[in-house]
């Protein structure tokens, strides 16, 4: 039976010509590239990033003694694949490539000789474009595709995922923000980062002012109490997924979709309980409570910078903050006689929270660069005031000729000149 299966098989197969000139591309030639430029970083805002500069060499290593080349191209893609599609069995609606640049190292036929060859390339990326995004709505990658076609087998590809961030310089200063709750008297202080970091805590500090309130008239007072406080980190995406041509062709109003159908999804990126940890102060005026606490974004969660783009992709973070608060109520004279009214409140306050990358020790690309010709400074002044050892001034450049001498200066080098050798000794 084992014979019977061998003589069924095909045996031109695996020597199929289509299956012989893949292996012999790829044996003749193999392709690396090699990244110059430091990580591919936005500083700043997009309205404001001047971009991130690219820089790199395509490897070509050449193992036969000649390889005939007919073309060889790279390009920069920006492809979008969409989790929720505009159609769900609709490849065209879930996958969107667009070209940044390309580049044509090998504009006609050519002979390349066995060794290795470097093919450089570089190219300014725009601060306003996306950065690499991996969620639960879409897949935003940056792929460098390049396409080696020799004369003789299938053509050698190689693609390279570039991990594109977003770092936005923290201001010096903290963030304050000021909440009022009618109808009572509490008012809430607040300080917070201007950033924060997918790794790390950040401290928030709060304090509530109006917590005791004196009625002379039936010589009582109420306060209000802390019971409990919580705060919440939620991540809010946005995708707008749009139709393909041949999909908005199907409705009346094509370009109605095109603009796509919006998607949005809510998740927490962290969140804590406390019930204690503050310190509360009634002897003042109107008393206050005073606390600080830390928050930050759990660990692997993957958190997504915030980001915003034409297409309608946005990640925003805001930060959610409730208190419990219970009405006390005690005589004047006796303030600690305390007697709970029943009366309860929930304070909540939100804040945006900008989240974004370390800028760690980069800068941007345009700051670091060396002065161009242009930027170089005037020379120095001359010497207007300057004298030399014998009372004279230095004269100018322009007005000194190839016999001219100083007379100080010429006086000197004879008598250097002039002094006896050989003395014997030295002084």
């Amino acid at each position: 039976m084992p014979d019977a299966y061998k003589r069924l098989s095909f045996p031109g197969r695996s020597h199929s010509p289509r299956s012989s000139s893949k292996s012999l591309a790829h044996q003749s030639a193999t392709l690396d590239v090699v990244i110059e430029s430091p990580p591919l970083v936005f500083y700043g805002p997009a309205e404001s990033s001047s971009g991130a500069l690219l820089s790199g060499q395509i490897v070509l290593n050449v193992h036969d003694e000649a390889l005939p080349i007919d073309s060889f191209k790279m390009r920069l893609a920006l492809e979008v694949t969409r989790k929720k599609p505009f159609h769900a069995h609709c490849q065209d609606c879930m996958h969107q490539s667009t070209d940044l640049t390309t580049w044509n190292f090998l504009p006609g036929p050519a002979t390349l000789r066995k060794g290795e060859h470097s093919f450089p390339f570089s190219f300014l990326l725009p601060g306003s474009l996306l950065v690499t995004v991996k969620n639960g709505l879409s897949i935003i990658d940056y792929v460098l595709r390049a396409t080696l076609s020799p004369k003789v087998g299938e053509p050698l590809k190689l693609s390279h995922v570039l991990n594109v961030k977003r770092a936005i310089y923290p201001s010096e200063l903290p963030r304050h923000s000021i909440r009022i709750f009618p109808p009572t008297n509490l008012t809430a202080n607040c300080t917070l980062p201007a950033v924060i970091h997918p790794i790390g805590e950040t401290t928030v500090h709060m304090r509530m002012d109006g917590i005791l309130q004196r009625n002379t008239e039936t010589k009582t007072l109420t306060q209000w109490k802390l019971k409990r406080l919580t705060w919440r980190l939620d991540e809010t995406q946005k995708v707008i997924s749009p139709a393909c041509t041949k999909h908005a062709a199907k409705f009346a109003n094509p370009e109605e979709a095109k603009k796509g159908v919006a998607h949005q999804e809510v998740r927490t990126l962290g969140t804590e309980e406390l019930k204690s940890g503050w310190k509360s102060d009634y002897s003042g005026a109107d008393g206050t409570i005073e606390m600080e606490f830390p928050f930050g974004i759990k660990a692997n969660s993957n958190p997504i910078c915030d980001m915003k783009a034409d297409d309608g992709t946005e990640v925003s973070h805001v930060l959610i903050v409730e208190m419990i608060v219970a009405e006390e109520f005690a005589p004047l004279k006796r303030p600690s006689q305390l007697t709970p009214t029943g009366a309860a409140r929930v304070l909540r306050m939100h804040f945006n929270i900008t989240v974004t990358e370390r800028a760690g020790l980069g800068i941007s690309w345009d700051e670091e660069q060396p002065p161009t010709y242009e930027n170089v400074p005037a020379s120095p002044p001359a010497y207007i005031t300057a004298k030399l050892y014998d009372g004279e001034p230095i004269p100018d450049y322009e007005d000194l000729s190839l016999d001219h001498t100083v007379d100080g200066a010429s006086e000197r080098n004879a008598t250097a000149v002039s002094a006896p050798t050989g003395s014997g000794h030295s002084t």
